[in-house]
């Protein structure tokens, strides 16, 4: 191994070997071989997917954990969960002005207004068109939501 001055020395990455190249500007090369650097390649894919598994399983372990842990904090808790949305506990609903009576749900006044707007709109579309099928079909609609909503 005779040292040049054009020329650069250096170990391959993945093997191991020395290897020389010519000292010029640019990227210089960090395998020996093409064989090298798709061996280098592989093996470093190969180490992802076994973090990015590992990863997987870690956290699949610690939801189990939260989850058992959620579980366990409702348990004692004894509290319904909270009510998502429009829809209130209670046989009040204040839009309606009174008991649950002609409708199953309670809903708050833009859940009203919302479902006003729409009933019209199908009442308005049912009027408007020239199709007896498609009239039919607002109708029904129209009047499932009437029912529904309280309208």
């Amino acid at each position: 191994m005779v040292t040049d001055p054009t020329w650069v020395w250096r170990d391959c990455e993945h093997c191991g070997t020395p290897f020389g190249q010519p000292d010029d500007p640019g990227r210089k090369r960090r395998f020996c071989s093409g064989a090298c650097r798709t061996g280098a390649y592989r093996a470093r894919k190969r180490r992802q997917e076994q973090q990015q598994r590992q990863r997987h399983q870690d956290d699949a372990r610690h939801r189990t954990y939260e989850d058992t842990g959620r579980q366990r904090d409702r348990a004692r808790s004894h509290q319904p969960p909270p009510h998502a949305g429009t829809s209130r506990p209670g046989t009040w609903c204040g839009p309606c002005g009174g008991l649950r009576g002609p409708h199953t749900y309670h809903h708050d006044d833009a859940a009203h207004a919302r479902a006003r707007r729409r009933y019209e709109g199908l009442r308005a579309k049912a009027a408007g068109t020239s199709f007896p099928h498609e009239a039919d079909a607002c109708h029904a609609k129209a009047d499932a939501m009437r029912d529904k909503y309280g309208l």
